[in-house]
């Protein structure tokens, strides 16, 4: 009899191609296992690589509102940028140095966000300005820090489309 973990086998069972196998394949689980378990240890975290140039790091979009706003700017991580009003003009380029940078810090910053607001819920008129964030920070936006987030995207929208 031979034992092979908790169990009893005898010498005797197989052929001996099976019996080959069988310890090669349990000759590579074992190495596979002392791999994987070994190659985290004692290594540092790596930082989280930035996505390909084209990704959305931001997007936001307003619409609706008395003037009937219907904007979306959209900023990739590389900084170039698609930006439409009213559902016709479309512009894409990209952002300047001053800006980029900006960007860049915010995006190393914070974690991914959300942020919806609406002036005139369920009424007329309603103004709706909601704004997506993909940072790869890990720190949360406070409410201020939000507000400055979505001031920017308003603003830069608004410069581009003057452009």
């Amino acid at each position: 009899m031979v034992a092979l973990g908790s169990h009893q086998v005898p010498a005797s069972a197989g052929r001996p191609e099976e019996d080959a196998v069988l310890r090669r394949s349990i000759i590579m689980v074992a190495l596979l296992l002392a791999v994987v378990l070994g190659s985290g240890c004692d290594q540092p975290l790596s930082a989280p690589k930035p996505p390909e140039a084209g990704v959305p790091l931001l997007i936001l979009e307003r619409t609706g509102g008395i003037a009937g706003f219907q904007d979306k700017l959209v900023i990739g991580y590389g900084g170039e940028y698609y930006l439409t009003r009213s559902g016709q003009k479309e512009r894409i380029g990209a952002l300047s140095p001053d800006r980029l940078a900006e960007l860049e810090t915010w995006a190393q910053g914070f974690a991914p966000l959300t942020l919806r607001f609406e002036d005139n819920p369920s009424g007329p008129d309603n103004l709706i300005q909601q704004l997506v964030w993909t940072g790869l920070g890990t720190g949360a936006a406070d409410k201020g820090q939000q507000q400055e987030m979505l001031a920017w995207a308003v603003n830069l929208l608004d410069e581009l489309s003057l452009q």
